[in-house]
């Protein structure tokens, strides 16, 4: 394949019972050509990990992303991030994943691709490692030198939104194409009430809450506003609180679309 940046770390993780080398490989064309999907592949090197694990990318504004392959995991793409999800990792020696990325048409210059993997070892030892960046181009000439037909696999819809008493869950069907924000507040891998919430984020949550399960998780996202600005009003009172890893997610009916398009819908 011409035009390939591969990047691959080495990564020795070292505990009291064992070694573990791991290697991380990026794999995607250095040139994009703006409006057009291009694939993202992913290898992870497994010897030994197989308790949660999250691996995610952060891409600039102005892009959109389908998932290609998953490897099992749960695939989101909130506030600009990828995110693979495994609550259980596979015993694969060699874990595959994929995207599609696409530019918007007006953007120029070039963006770092770096990422960050998230494990658990044993139980409960949380690490990180990150990697990265490789820098890629936007290039009106760029051709996309992959057979896509492989990748077009659409973003699994959010999902039903869960029929409880403590949740607010009904969206009437003449607004079903409203742009609406919302703030993340947790992702869990099982169904809990709003007190439930309320006492693991450690805050009272002033608006309701709705959650969308995706595969094996559940997203849980209170507030619904019908522009950015009452949505980061409350995402600041929510952070004052102590909860520092809410953010912003936007919805156009029961599609998930990037905050920034919802912004330029709205705005």
């Amino acid at each position: 394949m011409r035009n390939t940046v591969i990047i691959a770390l080495l990564i020795l993780v070292s505990s009291a019972a064992f070694a573990q080398d791991k290697a991380i490989t990026v794999l995607t064309q250095n040139t994009w050509p703006p409006g057009t999907w291009v694939p993202v592949r992913i290898e992870i090197v497994n010897k030994g990990l197989n308790d949660f694990a999250r691996f995610y990318q952060d891409l600039p504004q102005g892009f959109t992303v389908k998932k290609g392959n998953t490897a099992g995991a749960d695939f989101y793409w909130d506030n600009k991030q990828v995110n693979f999800v495994w609550v259980k990792m596979p015993e694969d020696e060699i874990i595959r994943i994929s995207y599609l990325a696409r530019a918007d048409k007006s953007l120029k210059g070039s963006f770092s691709l770096g990422g960050k993997l998230d494990y658990v070892v044993d139980g409960d030892r949380r690490h990180s490692v990150e990697y990265g960046p490789l820098m890629i181009y936007l290039d009106d000439n760029a051709v996309v030198e992959d057979d896509l037909e492989s990748f077009y696999s659409e973003e699994t819809p959010p999902g039903d939104l869960l029929k409880q008493d403590t949740i607010i869950s009904t969206v009437q069907e003449e607004e079903a194409q409203k742009i609406e924000f919302r703030i993340q507040v947790a992702l869990a891998s099982e169904q809990i009430t709003k007190a439930e919430l309320e006492d693991r984020i450690g805050s009272p949550l002033a608006h309701g809450i709705k959650v969308l399960r995706a595969g094996n998780m559940y997203k849980y996202q209170s507030g619904a506003f019908g522009n950015y600005q009452q949505a980061s009003v409350y995402l600041a009172d929510l952070k004052g609180r102590g909860v520092p890893d809410a953010f912003i997610v936007a919805y156009r009916g029961d599609e998930q679309i990037s905050v920034s398009l919802a912004r330029t819908l709205t705005e």
